[in-house]
């Protein structure tokens, strides 16, 4: 629980809220008020998805050092990642 005595959302959660606000700055002239509002949460937002990143992250290195020693921890490379996706796309077309 966090300080407002309100149960902290899912991952997903937050994230599809942070969505939300910005297509609700995106869209129709809000007031500097409402716009700050918004900004605000979507920081809180932006920190906790973070936060729950950095958490899994260590999770799963700590499950991969507990694996046996073939295991590596790497930087994922989404370039990468998706230059494979099209090759192997390609392959197949």
């Amino acid at each position: 629980m966090n300080a407002r005595g309100k149960k902290d959302p899912t991952f997903e959660e937050a994230m599809a809220r942070l969505e939300s606000i910005v297509a609700e700055l995106e869209g129709e002239d809000r007031g500097l008020e409402r716009q700050f509002a918004l900004f605000q949460e979507g920081m809180e937002l932006a920190r906790f998805c973070d936060a729950r990143l950095a958490e899994v992250e260590k999770s799963v290195e700590i499950v991969l050092k507990e694996s046996s020693e073939e295991w590596k921890t790497a930087p994922f490379e989404a370039a990468a990642g998706a230059e494979a996706d099209e090759a192997d796309d390609a392959g197949r077309g």
